[in-house]
């Protein structure tokens, strides 16, 4: 039977996954039993990977090796270097993508080879091409990419008769949206999008760490942001610090042994308390307000016109996130949504019913969605458009279009006798081409020579369910085309080196089942010699003495990992404990 879809909500702090069971969205533990697990990458010195809070834990040790919040990096050219060898976005995302499946199927007991994976609304082009890719290094089938609150308002809205106007503030580690979303009749239609991929959680961490740094310079001397190690510990605190204060009015950092003195360690001790906290990051907080005011005028509303507020991302439960959305709509947030949580039930609910319409996918009726499936009528917060003569931008998908769609447009020749014609893709809503964010190149070769002016060309942008845009130029005199699905070509991956990057994500697959698999006999034999060790206390008799023999062999083997020692030594001393239990008995 094939396997089922699941829902992954690939977040820059934290990640989730969920599943459809009964027809209800349920989150599934990873591993550990945690609800969600830590976007965190730790590769040690063999080259094993550890994720999660496991990675966490070795950061403070290897920080050169840990890896945090690798999706702000999602569709560039950034790299992470650990051992001189360069690790892409997409790799580094792909190893956490790969620990929950893993985690999936163990908690399932079947193989997950599909998936819907959430992005932010205002993820561009680029870093949708790169989440997919990440997907498929992992292993996985992505079904489809969907945005982060529309996932939200789906888990929020589903159950609801009522038709309403949802907005959807999501503020997490990494990244804000904001998304205006109509309901009506089970339609899920986005009205308007706004927001900034490059302000989260990890700013607010930011301005607490640099305040300790100054703090400490300025009472001791020693600049701690100099070591690494050091760096990670303060950023830890500053976190910790930052989730305490949304409970609390002051919280207490104490970190000892922080530094080095002349006359010895060095312990940071300080009190922060919401009001100071609060004004650090109270510029990062304003800037959120612009957006979703623009997001509200977008679609044609007003604020009196919203009538439920959720609040997705773990940076939302700061009290003063909160103060700042009730007064722009002056309505108070649900409380009933849990924001580290709500956008992976999104995603099972789209996968729930991408199976639903699915005909290989022999789901039980219990497993299925309801009847009466939501339909989701999705738009994309970009404009896209080709460059033209003297730097001019041709738009052909007007910004807040919905998707999937299909748009065209004609263009001719500038030169006499061209017979190729390029036309550079663009993303932005800049009156100037080169000003917006490039994408690609269409290029159109083999015209047959005529004065300028006299080429048909039609150009065709094809935006997918994933709004992962098509590019198609084709001559209308000969009926030449050519396509090219659009990814940003300086961060492009290669077929060669993705599946490079796929073949290692197997490898580190097989490594981890056989650890597992050794883990497993290590313990099996360790549980053996404590039975053997039990029954023969301190007994000299011959047989006691035999036992003693193979209780050390195996325990030798053990020291070792000699897996074929330890398989032979535990049969012998298996048999030997039969052989007591029988003259116990």
């Amino acid at each position: 039977m094939p396997s089922r879809i699941v829902g992954i909500d690939l977040g820059t702090t934290n990640s989730c996954m969920a599943i459809i069971e009964g027809g209800q969205a349920n989150i599934i533990p990873n591993s550990l039993g945690d609800r969600i697990t830590p976007s965190v990458v730790c590769i040690d010195e063999e080259g094993d990977v550890l994720v999660g809070k496991p990675a966490k834990r070795a950061a403070a040790l290897n920080p050169e090796r840990t890896i945090f919040s690798i999706k702000r990096h999602m569709g560039t050219n950034y790299r992470v270097n650990v051992d001189g060898k360069p690790y892409t976005p997409q790799e580094i995302s792909a190893m956490i993508l790969q620990k929950l499946k893993w985690d999936l199927e163990e908690y399932l007991g079947e193989e997950v080879d599909q998936a819907v994976i959430t992005v932010p609304a205002y993820f561009t082009d680029a870093q949708r091409q790169a989440t997919r890719d990440a997907g498929e290094i992992a292993g996985l089938t992505v079904r489809r990419i969907i945005d982060e609150p529309t996932a939200a308002a789906i888990a929020y809205g589903i159950d609801k008769e009522e038709d309403q106007i949802l907005m959807v503030f999501d503020l997490g580690g990494g990244t804000f949206d904001v998304s205006i979303i109509e309901v009506i009749g089970g339609v899920f239609q986005v009205l308007a999008i706004k927001g900034n991929n490059m302000l989260g959680g990890d700013d607010f961490d930011q301005r607490v760490v640099t305040w300790m740094v100054e703090e400490f310079k300025a009472k001791h001397g020693i600049d701690l942001s100099l070591d690494k190690g050091t760096v990670y510990k303060l950023r830890a605190a500053a976190e910790q610090a930052k989730i305490e204060l949304s409970s609390a009015q002051k919280t207490n950092i104490l970190l000892e042994a922080i530094a080095m003195s002349d006359s010895g360690p060095l312990t940071l001790d300080m009190d922060l308390t919401r009001a100071k906290f609060e004004s650090m990051v109270e510029d990062l907080i304003q800037s959120t307000v612009k957006p979703t005011q623009q997001a509200i005028e977008d679609a044609g509303l007003t604020p009196a016109d919203i009538n439920t507020i959720i609040l997705v991302g773990g940076s939302t439960r700061i009290p003063m996130v909160q103060q700042v959305v009730q007064k722009i709509v002056s309505k108070e947030p649900r409380r009933d949504v849990n924001p580290d949580e709500v956008v992976a039930m999104g995603a099972a609910y789209q996968s729930g019913l991408l199976a639903s319409l699915d005909e290989e996918l022999e789901m039980s009726a219990a497993d299925r969605m309801p009847a009466d499936n939501p339909v989701i009528v999705h738009l994309t917060p970009f404009s896209l458009g080709v460059g033209l003569v003297n730097d001019q931008y041709g738009i052909l998908i007007e910004r807040n279009a919905t998707y999937p769609t299909e748009a065209k447009d004609y263009f001719t020749s500038t030169r006499d006798f061209q017979t190729a014609i390029s036309f550079p893709i663009y993303e932005g809503e800049e009156q100037i081409a080169s000003t917006n964010t490039f994408l690609d190149m269409l290029r159109i070769d083999g015209l047959p020579p005529a004065p300028r002016g006299i080429p048909r060309i039609e150009v065709t942008f094809r935006l997918n369910h994933d709004r992962i845009l098509e590019a198609t130029a084709r001559d209308l005199t000969t009926g030449n085309e050519v396509s090219v699905t659009v990814v940003a070509t300086d961060n492009r991956l290669g077929e060669q080196e993705k599946a490079r990057m796929t073949r290692e994500a197997r490898q580190r697959v097989t490594r981890m089942l056989e650890q597992r698999v050794k883990e497993t006999l290590f313990n099996q034999a360790e549980s053996l010699i404590f039975r053997a060790e039990k029954m023969i206390g301190d007994n000299s008799d011959p047989t006691a003495i035999e036992t003693r023999s193979i209780v050390d062999a195996l325990q030798r083997a053990l020291d070792k990992g000699d897996t074929q020692q330890i398989n032979a030594n535990m049969t012998k001393l298996s048999d030997q404990i039969t052989r007591l239990e029988a003259a116990e008995y």
